[in-house]
Formats: C-alpha cells, sequence, structure tokens
C-alpha cells in the first residue's frame, strides 16, 4: 500500500504508515523523518508474513488485522529476531505481549524499505 500522508499536519511534510485493513496508523514520522512513533511497527517472519497476504497483498498491517488473516494469535517465534525495528522503541502493549520472550539476535538488522 503506498505511504499516505497524515491528516494532523500536512504542513510539516510527515508521513503516517497505516494498516492496509482498518487503517490504524503503526508508525509516524515527522519532518525529513525526524521525530515521530512507531509503537505499531514490527516485522515478522517470512513465512508468517506470506500466509497474510494470502488475503490480498498489501504492504503494512497491524497485529490484529494480521491476527485476522493467518486465523490465530502471533507468538515471540513469529517475530524476526533479527529486525532492529522489533527491540526499538516504545512497543504498544498488544505487541509488547504478543513479542514476550523474544530474544534479539547478535546482530540486528535495520529495516529499511521504500514509500
Amino acid at each position: 500500500m503506498p505511504v499516505k500522508k497524515s491528516r494532523k499536519r500536512p504542513e510539516h511534510n510527515a508521513q503516517a504508515f497505516m494498516c492496509a485493513d482498518c487503517e490504524a496508523v503503526l508508525a509516524y514520522r515527522g519532518l525529513l523523518g525526524f521525530g515521530g512513533w512507531d509503537g505499531s511497527w514490527f516485522m515478522v517472519k517470512d513465512i508468517v508474513w506470506r500466509r497474510g497476504q494470502r488475503g490480498g497483498k498489501c504492504r503494512f498491517l497491524c497485529v490484529g488485522c494480521l491476527e485476522r488473516r493467518i486465523g490465530r494469535t502471533l507468538s515471540a517465534d513469529d517475530f524476526r529476531r533479527s529486525a532492529k525495528v522489533n527491540f526499538a522503541g516504545q512497543k504498544s502493549a498488544e505487541l509488547r505481549r504478543r513479542m514476550r520472550g523474544l530474544k534479539p539476535a547478535k546482530r540486528l538488522v535495520e529495516t529499511t524499505f521504500t514509500p
């Protein structure tokens, strides 16, 4: 799904990354990528993501919508241990519950994507 501009602060050229199904804001980036919030931003293993894509291809999904698509609750085993995004920032309570017990890999990889 293309990145949508935030409706709240368009004058600051901010971006909101939204769930393709329910349009919940997963992450918010301020002017030129500085500042923001990523409390619902996460990365799962490829096999889990592919299962979630069966309901229609998209770029971003919230925890609840991904779980609805795969038909079960996510667990720590579903998340990528090497993804830095899974260990950085203050995560939402819902995401922290799913990730409980997840241990980071020795080498964390920065998550990058093109809007």
